[in-house]
C-alpha cells in the first residue's frame, strides 16, 4: 500500500511530466490499436460468419497456355463444374457450401410499388448449415428447392420492411427482375461488411445456375465454401486440391492448356490480406511484415519520447535515490519501482488509448470500412462494436504498454539505479 501511495504522490508532485507521459503513451496504443482492428474486424468471426477462421474459400480459375509462341490467358471465376472436380469430396473436409462467387444485382419489388436495387446470392442448402444466421420468420429453402429451381427466397429483415412495412412476411410473394418469388424466410440483418453473408436476398442455387458459364468450360462464378474437420490440416487440404489441379493438367497438355495454381483454397486471412487475383498467388507473409513494421515504428517512436521524459522525471529524485541507495537499498528495488512507477502511467495512457481508438472507430468508421451497395457503389459500413472490442485486442493493448513500458523505462531505471549515493547527495545541496 505504502507503494502505491508513493507512485501517486510523485505523479502528482510531477504533473507536466505525468500528463506528457500519459498522453504521449495514449496516442501510441491509441494509433496501433486503430490500424489493429480495422486489420481484425476483416477476420474475426463475427454471426452469422462465426466460424470465419475454419473455413476455407475455393474460387477463381486460370487457364492459361503452354505453347510458347502463344501467352494467352484468360482468368476469372470457376465454372461449377470445375469446382466439383478441384474441390468436392476433399479428404477432411467437414461441410461443404456451392454458391455465386459475387453477388447479384437485382431490381426487386412488388406490384403497384417502385422497384429498388438489391444485392442476391444464389446458395445451396449446405450454405444455411455453414453459417449460423438468425431466423426471425420461416425457415430456409431445402436441397430439393435448389434441385428443382423452385422460386423460393430468402430475404433479410431490411427487405421486408422496405417492402411491405413489417417483419413477418412468409409465403407472401415479390418479383426479382418481375420473376415471382415466394419468401420462405425472414433473417436479421447481416453486416455488409461480412462479404459472404451481408446480402439482401438468398436464392436457390438451381440447375440454370450450375450449368451457367463463361467463354470456356471452367470460368463462371461459382465459389466453394468448406470447413474442415476438427484436428484436420490446411496444407492438407491445399495438397489434394494441388494433385487436382495436377490431374487436370495432364488432360490439358494435348491442347497445349494448363490451370494456373495459385494455392487455393483460401482461409479468412488470405481473403482478406493476400493481395491476390485470378492469376496471382497470395503474398500474406510480405503483408504480415508490412503490418509487424507499421506496429514497431508506432510503439518505437513514442517510445523514444517517453524515455526521454522518464529520464527527466528522475533528475527530480536524484537525492532520494541517493538515500535510499546509502540506506542500503538494492539496484534491482529501485529498477522494479521506477518501472513500476512508468507502468501504472503507461496502463493509464493504454486505457485512454483504447478507448480512444473504439470512439475513432465508431465516429470515423468511413476511413477504414467499406462495402460495395447493391448498386455497385462504395458505401461507408459502420462496424458492430463486436467486429471492433475483443479479447485478443484488449489483451494485445496491454502487451503494448508492457513493451512500451520496458521500452521508455528500463534504461533510465538503470541509470538510476547505478547513482553514488554521495554524489548524488552532493548534487541535490
Amino acid at each position: 500500500m505504502n507503494y502505491i501511495r508513493q507512485i501517486i504522490y510523485e505523479m502528482r508532485h510531477q504533473k507536466m511530466m505525468t500528463w506528457v507521459s500519459i498522453g504521449g503513451t495514449a496516442l501510441s496504443i491509441f494509433l496501433v490499436m486503430a490500424v489493429f482492428m480495422s486489420d481484425e474486424a476483416k477476420t474475426i468471426g463475427f454471426a452469422p460468419e462465426t466460424n470465419r477462421d475454419k473455413i476455407l474459400t475455393g474460387h477463381y480459375i486460370e487457364l492459361r497456355s503452354t505453347d510458347p509462341d502463344n501467352h494467352r490467358s484468360s482468368s476469372g471465376g470457376a465454372s461449377y463444374e470445375t469446382c466439383r472436380k478441384l474441390y468436392f469430396g476433399l479428404k477432411g473436409v467437414e461441410r461443404m457450401s456451392f454458391m455465386t462467387d459475387w453477388p447479384e444485382t437485382f431490381n426487386v419489388g412488388i406490384p403497384g410499388k417502385k422497384t429498388v436495387p438489391m444485392s442476391a446470392r444464389f446458395t445451396d442448402e449446405e450454405f444455411w448449415k455453414l453459417y449460423d444466421f438468425t431466423f426471425l420468420y420461416g425457415k430456409p429453402y431445402d436441397g430439393a428447392a435448389c434441385d428443382s429451381g423452385e422460386k423460393k427466397v430468402v430475404i433479410s429483415r431490411s427487405v421486408a420492411r422496405e417492402l411491405f412495412q413489417e417483419d413477418d412476411v412468409v409465403g407472401r410473394e415479390i418479383q426479382l427482375q418481375h420473376v415471382p418469388y415466394v419468401v420462405c424466410g425472414v433473417v436479421e440483418d447481416v453486416s455488409p461488411l461480412l462479404a459472404t453473408t451481408g446480402t439482401d436476398l438468398f436464392i436457390p442455387f438451381g440447375p440454370d445456375k450450375k450449368k451457367a458459364g463463361g467463354y470456356n468450360e471452367y470460368m463462371g462464378n461459382v465459389r466453394v465454401q468448406m470447413v474442415l474437420k476438427p484436428g484436420v490440416e490446411e496444407e492438407s487440404v491445399k495438397k489434394q486440391v494441388e494433385a487436382r489441379y495436377a490431374r487436370i493438367n495432364g488432360t490439358l497438355k494435348e491442347k497445349k492448356e494448363e490451370l494456373g495454381y495459385h494455392g487455393q483454397p483460401y482461409n479468412a486471412e488470405i481473403m482478406a490480406f493476400g493481395d491476390y487475383g485470378s492469376n496471382t498467388t497470395p503474398d500474406l507473409e510480405g503483408r504480415k511484415r508490412n503490418r509487424y513494421m507499421v506496429y514497431v515504428v508506432l510503439i518505437l517512436l513514442p517510445a523514444i519520447n517517453l524515455s526521454s521524459m522518464t529520464r527527466s522525471r528522475l533528475r527530480h529524485r536524484v537525492s532520494e535515490i541517493g538515500v535510499r541507495r546509502a540506506f542500503g537499498a538494492r539496484k534491482s528495488s529501485i529498477i522494479m519501482q521506477m518501472l513500476g512507477e512508468n507502468f501504472i502511467i503507461t496502463l493509464a495512457g493504454g486505457v485512454i488509448g483504447l478507448l480512444l481508438s473504439f470512439l475513432f472507430m465508431m465516429m470515423l468508421y468511413n476511413v477504414f470500412f467499406y462495402a460495395k451497395s447493391a448498386s455497385g457503389l462504395v458505401s461507408d459500413v459502420a462496424p458492430a462494436l463486436g467486429m471492433l472490442f475483443t479479447w485478443k485486442s484488449f489483451l494485445l493493448a496491454l502487451v503494448f504498454c508492457f513493451v512500451l513500458n520496458l521500452f521508455s523505462a528500463f534504461v533510465p531505471s538503470w541509470r538510476a539505479s547505478r547513482t553514488v549515493p554521495a554524489q548524488a547527495i552532493a548534487k541535490s545541496r
